[in-house]
């Protein structure tokens, strides 16, 4: 089996564990069990169920584990990517080879071509040339500033890699970082993005820590063949977090203030289920919301759309971070406890799921001082899902380049005309209205805005939206593993 993923998948669990090497007992999360147990168990489940009032009955069960990762193999770079429109599951066999002895597979390439010969093992990888890529895309685009976002934002894979979990001695620990970094003319920023698109309900979990700003962080060695947008001052890497800014006070186990942490589920912005973290708030705060929860015509936040919680473990030590997208009920959640749950404005569309750290300057974020770096760590991504029946092909780019925080729309109109516009420019140009309902030929089209506001709601008395004809119910699960159970989480983390 080819060492640089550790991810799990149905049906082919083999790749949960990627080398022989595993992290001691001293924290009973980070054992990992071999992967014929874990393919035997999951093999044995019909659905899939999470803890809280809604059991969930999901479909499907996936963990990227970025806590064991092996710095000695990585994924040959020039290898062609993936498909990225979601029309398929995610892969599910890399052509790995599935024994973990310490040959290298057609595809690896070893790290000492890459150091000169060195046969020393490396303290950082990035993200990029490894297969959790093909699952999670790292995102590389440009969004200039504005009035209310006046600092230009480039997301870069550069700012995405694997380093060495040094806080614990537990040997090659490892987690995967999201870092932003302020120059004097942009903010470079990190994002992650599913492959996959149509996910449809879920219970999303991500395992994370904002690093503190005195901490120091091992990064890879710079490359060249991640595209156009790379910052042209070197970020300061490698050095504990320093105030370069001298107005600016380091406080002892902070993260500079400034950027914004993002999870979340995205179809479009009135279609969206966050969690977001300000690193200028204090440690124990997070924000909830469905969106919208902004009226730009009132100039205020919509009632009842978002909650600003605080939470009993602060977010610079490592704690799990939830959200439930239910079918009319969102809940979030930190180590097991609920924070807040809404049914405002529940996702009903297929999304993909996205986490970024991010900084535009403008009010929501403020603006990270020059030279500062900001760091996020994940040890481990889970989720428990369903799909729709078919992959979205209506997104031609990655949606989150419209995912503004909160921006004040440019655009004049009301929620209510957002809403109808979104609906107009989803339904004509894709088979797939909800799950498994297709428009018909000759479907007669509406006009926009109000004036058409009788002709969609006689189209939708006579062609109902549907739940996803495949969603497992109650009734049709008799073998459901409950992935917060002892046994479970024993069997699968060790």
């Amino acid at each position: 089996m080819k060492s640089g993923t550790l991810l799990l998948g149905i049906p082919s669990f083999a790749s949960l564990l990627s080398s022989a090497l595993v992290l001691s007992n001293s924290d009973p999360h980070l054992n990992l069990t071999s992967s014929r147990s874990v393919e035997k168990l999951l093999s044995e489940c019909d659905c899939f169920t999470v803890s809280g009032p809604d059991p969930g009955y999901y479909q499907h069960y996936k963990l990227w584990d970025f806590r064991t990762v092996p710095f000695d193999r990585q994924i040959d770079p020039d290898l062609p990517e993936p498909d990225d429109e979601g029309e398929g599951d995610w892969v599910e066999s890399l052509n790995y080879d599935d024994s973990l002895d310490n040959e290298l597979s057609e595809d690896d390439i070893d790290i000492s071509s890459l150091t000169g010969g060195n046969q020393s093992t490396p303290n950082a990888m990035w993200f990029s040339e490894t297969a959790f890529d093909k699952d999670w895309m790292s995102q590389q685009w440009y969004r200039p500033g504005n009035a209310h976002a006046p600092v230009d934002m480039i997301n870069s894979r550069r700012n995405v890699f694997f380093t060495r979990n040094e806080d614990t001695e537990v040997p090659h620990a490892t987690y995967l970082v999201l870092r932003a970094t302020r120059h004097e003319d942009y903010t470079s920023t990190a994002e992650i993005e599913t492959r996959v698109r149509n996910i449809y309900r879920c219970s999303f979990r991500v395992r994370l820590r904002i690093i503190p700003a005195d901490t120091y962080i091992s990064t890879p060695p710079d490359r060249t063949q991640f595209g156009p947008w790379q910052p042209t001052t070197p970020a300061l890497i490698n050095v504990p977090g320093i105030a370069f800014n001298n107005t600016t006070a380091l406080t002892e186990g902070r993260p500079h203030p400034g950027a914004c942490v993002g999870i979340f589920t995205y179809h479009a912005r009135n279609c969206e289920s966050d969690i977001e973290i300000l690193t200028s708030d204090p440690s124990y705060r997070v924000h909830y919301a469905n969106q919208p929860d902004y009226d730009p015509l009132t100039d205020e936040m919509i009632p009842g759309a978002s909650t600003v919680a605080d939470i009993p473990v602060p977010w610079t030590k490592w704690s799990t971070h939830r959200l439930d997208w239910l079918s009319d009920i969102s809940r979030w959640w930190v180590d097991g406890s609920i924070q807040d749950e809404k049914k405002y404005r529940v996702p009903n569309l297929q999304s993909r799921l996205v986490i970024n750290l991010w900084s535009d300057g403008g009010v929501w974020t403020g603006d990270i001082a020059l030279g500062d770096s900001i760091f996020l760590g994940i040890e481990y991504i889970e989720l428990a899902y369903n799909r729709s029946s078919d992959g979205s092909r209506g997104i031609d780019i990655p949606p989150s380049q419209r995912h503004g925080g909160h921006q004040r729309p440019n655009d004049n109109v009301s929620i209510s005309d957002r809403e109808e516009m979104q609906e107009e420019s989803w339904e004509p140009d894709t088979d797939l209205v909800v799950g498994a309902v297709k428009k018909k030929k000759g479907h007669h089209k509406c006009k926009k805005g109000r004036k058409g506001r009788k002709c969609r709601k006689k189209q939708k008395e006579k062609h109902p939206h549907k739940e996803p004809h495949h969603r497992p119910m109650e009734q049709a699960c008799s073998r459901a593993c409950y992935i917060d159970g002892e046994e479970f989480r024993h069997e699968v983390f060790g």
